[in-house]
């Protein structure tokens, strides 16, 4: 565990009647934004699973804050959580239920504070099963953030949630990150990983693939795309730098790893190119690192 680390896996596996669902995973993250990107069945929710408690390693150790996590242990104060899937009592009030989860933490945030984050009065009444898909969202997120615990754990967060909703998320998860929490994300939202994230630690078939910030995991694809736009047929010359792809009505697509020499090529050759240069994005990026691990 290194020193500057809020949460550690170490070596942990765990198998589901003799099926592994995490394999040797060992992992580090202090404070900041952290997320935890890969296809359905990676094992992302099973290493949350095993760090809140609800689940057990067959092998391995989880540590919080420097003690090793066990179900109902003292690490659960130290720990806010938003699971995937998320029920509450169907009669209770959803301000019920948030005193009833404040009373559980050392030092939860005041009520008046999280109802305007999260614009939760309209809510606030209401029962619990008469909530959307979003409102219970909403609550979960509240619920976790009420805790004003030292590390969250948010899965799949945005599911459900409206374009304010995303919007109050994402501040959320940005203010988190400015007060020194260590937030853990499982997400597919490749924008929103983009807005947020410190790091991102990809996973398939239970073990990690790669970890690092995201212009790390950008760069292990390294390439740029040019678009342009030509009165006539590109350059043949082009062909030789990269991938050419027409996009129809006169404009094109370099995918190279030569973005430097293809410009240059590009702007002396073709008059009035309007040449826009991009790199590879986080998705691209994933997408490879996915397919090379596949053997494809």
């Amino acid at each position: 565990m290194s020193g500057n680390a809020m949460v550690s896996w170490q070596r942990v596996s765990k198998e589901y009647a003799g099926k592994p669902a995490l394999l040797d995973f060992s992992l580090d993250l202090g404070p900041g934004v952290h997320c935890l990107l890969g296809p359905n069945g990676a094992g992302k929710t099973t290493a949350l699973n095993i760090l809140t408690g609800i689940r057990s390693a067959s092998s391995g150790e989880v540590q919080l804050l420097g003690q090793r996590v066990s179900r109902g242990g003292k690490q659960a104060r130290s720990l806010g959580c938003v699971p995937q899937s998320l029920s509450f009592p169907p009669t209770l009030k959803v301000v019920e239920v948030l005193r009833f989860i404040a009373v559980h933490y050392p030092d939860p945030l005041d009520f008046a504070e999280l109802e305007t984050k999260l614009d939760l009065a309209g809510i606030l009444p209401k029962q619990c099963g008469s909530l959307s898909g979003g409102q219970l969202r909403r609550l979960g997120i509240a619920a976790a953030i009420m805790s004003n615990a030292p590390v969250l754990i948010l899965d799949e967060p945005l599911a459900g949630l409206d374009i304010d909703g995303r919007a109050a998320v994402r501040h959320l998860l940005l203010e988190q990150q400015e007060q020194g929490r260590c937030v853990i994300m499982a997400s597919h939202d490749y924008a929103e990983i983009e807005a947020t994230a410190d790091t991102v630690t990809l996973m398939q078939d239970g073990r990690k693939l790669a970890t690092g910030s995201i212009a790390e995991i950008r760069d292990t694809l390294d390439i740029s795309y040019l678009s342009f736009e030509s009165p006539a047929a590109p350059p043949t010359e082009l062909a030789t730098l990269g991938t050419l792809q027409e996009l129809g009505a006169g404009r094109y697509r370099l995918i190279t790893k030569q973005p430097d020499p293809a410009s240059k090529l590009i702007v002396e050759l073709i008059p009035q190119p309007r040449l826009q240069i991009s790199q590879s994005s986080l998705e691209d990026a994933v997408s490879n690192l996915l397919k090379k691990e596949a053997g494809q």
